[in-house]
């Protein structure tokens, strides 16, 4: 039997999953290009050469205090290996311990708890800082209006520092083109309001062309007028470790990065494989945010055996901005309550899920056309029955949740 090795459950192990296939088909591992993680050496390298701006320590000298800005586990950006050197710029300004905040910067998801902080940050940064979150029933500061008319409110926590660093990831986004960068303020520490007004009225999408769409300058537009100084961004490998670093300005660095990001996630297509399979890796903590990977299925001939495997280790995942939606939706229309409609079973599948952490009924919720197996003997024995006595072209899509396609 031939085998091919993916990773899921981002964040949740991080396992190492063996696809095996006889061993006369014809197997295609459609894999972004192999890069080898950055050195202690190499990264600390970029926060003494930024892009577009002075050091973080020049730029901090006289502040009395800063917030390192992060994102959560909805984003794979292994912030806990970055921190540690933003920390050591700002200590060289003279910036004491116990005035440097660890910010969450989420937007409208889910509290994190102490382990995804530690899986996030790092125990040793959970330990000695203080850390806060964007909890929408905060205070919010307001900054202003962007030349695009969104109202800027930005969390007190963060508008009380001196000194604003951001720090995120940089891949294929479906609303900013290429994510991380300005996106920290917009939607990241911004109230409800704002967040809902960015996404409902900018225009946006874009991820393999232009990277400036509206909502991308938008954003950049807020995290200037919000004070964020400067921007710490990375670029991943398939086995989301850190392959490119870019510190500096907020637009100068997001730049760098998604010219960076452009090359190292493109692949190239396979659209007449037989059987595709994408994985939500690196970012299948939930089912919602594992369904990013399911592109190649989109890509593939009416007839082939589509496949998406993604842990869901989260199950049916929180938005707090759809829970919120309805709310102001049942205002307007003065309902009560929203009307109960029981989830339906379909005999007709469109893909198979392959996941072992989540149960059918988690599925039918998030992917209602697609049917849970929760082994991939059962998988493969489905393949074989189907393709007997042929060769069939497998196309296998390991990361696609960060990856895109080019011709």
């Amino acid at each position: 039997m031939k085998h091919v090795e993916v990773l899921t459950a981002a964040w949740y192990g991080d396992k190492e999953v063996s696809l095996t296939f006889p061993d006369d088909w014809n197997l295609n591992k459609i894999a972004f290009e192999k890069r080898e993680a950055l050195s202690t050496d190499e990264m600390r390298l970029a926060f003494h050469q930024p892009i577009g701006s002075p050091r973080i320590s020049e730029m901090a000298q006289g502040k009395k205090n800063a917030v390192i800005i992060a994102d959560d586990l909805t984003r794979p950006t292994p912030a806990s290996e970055v921190i540690p050197f933003i920390l050591e710029e700002l200590f060289e300004a003279g910036i004491p311990e116990e005035e440097i905040l660890i910010f969450m910067g989420f937007g409208c998801h889910r509290q994190m708890k102490h382990d995804d902080l530690v899986k996030k940050l790092g125990e040793d940064v959970v330990r000695r800082f203080r850390v806060k979150q964007n909890e929408l029933d905060d205070s919010f500061i307001y900054v202003g209006e962007t030349v695009r008319g969104i109202p800027l409110h930005v969390n007190q926590w963060v508008m009380e520092c001196e000194f604003k660093i951001g720090v995120s990831g940089n891949w294929p986004h479906g609303t900013a083109a290429f994510s991380g960068g300005g996106k920290i303020i917009i939607p990241g520490v911004a109230s409800f309001e704002t967040i809902s007004r960015a996404h409902g009225t900018l225009e946006g999408g874009g991820n393999a062309g232009n990277v400036e769409n509206d909502f991308r300058l938008n954003s950049e537009e807020a995290a200037r007028m919000a004070g964020l100084n400067g921007s710490v961004l990375t670029t991943l490998n398939d086995r989301r470790q850190i392959t490119g670093l870019f510190v500096g300005d907020l637009v100068a660095a997001h730049r760098a990065a998604a010219e960076d990001a452009r090359k190292a996630y493109a692949v190239k297509l396979m659209p007449d494989a037989d059987i595709v399979i994408a994985t939500g890796y690196p970012r299948d903590h939930d089912l919602p945010y594992g369904g990013i990977g399911s592109w190649p299925l989109r890509h593939s001939k009416p007839e082939a055996t589509r496949i998406l495997i993604t842990a869901g280790t989260e199950g049916t995942g929180y938005h707090r901005s759809g829970i919120l939606h309805r709310k102001r939706r049942r205002e307007e229309e003065n309902r009560e309550r929203d009307e109960r409609k029981p989830l339906l079973r379909s005999e007709n599948w469109d893909y198979i899920l392959f996941s072992q952490a989540v149960g059918p009924m988690e599925v039918l919720e998030v992917h209602p056309r697609a049917i849970l197996m929760e082994s991939w003997d059962e998988i493969l024995d489905l393949l074989k029955q189907k393709y007997r006595d042929q060769k069939p072209k497998v196309a296998i899509y390991p990361s696609s949740a960060i990856a895109y396609p080019i011709e």
